[in-house]
């Protein structure tokens, strides 16, 4: 009896070395991220930001602060109504787009209905999309109910959104269309259907 529990406990830790590599493992060991509230008022203004507004690959090691990323997932697609619709508009209003956020310690679904980052797997995946930049967000659409089209009109929008707010707040940023879909969709265990689309790389612009 003694051999098999011990048989037992090696064929756990197998599987569960076994399932790091696909994020079966690490979903266990990372932690949801409350955001806190975004700060909605001040700020750049507008016309400014436009003005600041480009693309760069050229990032910093920093990372996002907690408060910088709440701000920034609410801008890029967050709620900002009382009837649950969001900063960025919807071909149709189908609400297909789904941001997953890359950091440094693992990867997270970003959940705009409760303004969090739902913990999804502890294992590094921004060096598939080829940069260590210290956030990644992927745009995955559901291509069940709506064209890859119109789904890639919605991430422009999110994309859009994101880059002024970099622009208003010392990030750089750029939006990436020639990611390894394949490789990304295997890593977020998709639904069928699912797909992403782009990425888009942020980080803080260095001095000048």
């Amino acid at each position: 009896m003694r051999n098999f529990k011990r048989l037992m406990v090696s064929l756990c830790v197998l599987a569960g070395i076994i399932g790091a590599g696909n994020g079966v493992f690490a979903k266990v060991v990372l932690d949801d991220i409350k955001l806190p509230e975004p700060v909605i008022t001040g700020g750049m203004p507008l016309m400014e930001a436009l003005k600041n507004r480009h693309s760069s690959t050229k990032f910093t090691k920093q990372e996002i602060p907690i408060q910088t990323l709440s701000n920034l997932l609410w801008a890029a697609n967050g709620i900002n109504r009382p009837d649950g619709k969001k900063t960025t508009p919807s071909a149709l209003n189908a609400q297909v787009i789904t941001i997953y956020a890359a950091l440094p310690d693992g990867l997270y679904k970003y959940n705009p209905q409760m303004h969090t980052l739902e913990a999804f797997s502890k294992e590094d995946i921004r060096p598939i999309v080829g940069t260590k930049a210290p956030l990644i967000l992927l745009y995955v659409a559901n291509l069940a109910r709506q064209s890859k089209y119109l789904a890639s009109v919605d991430c422009g929008f999110i994309g859009q959104n994101v880059y002024l707010y970099s622009a208003a707040n010392n990030l750089n940023t750029i939006f990436l269309y020639g990611v390894n879909s394949s490789a990304l969709n295997y890593k977020l265990d998709l639904n069928l259907g699912e797909e992403v689309l782009f990425a888009q790389v942020v980080g803080f612009a260095p001095e000048k």
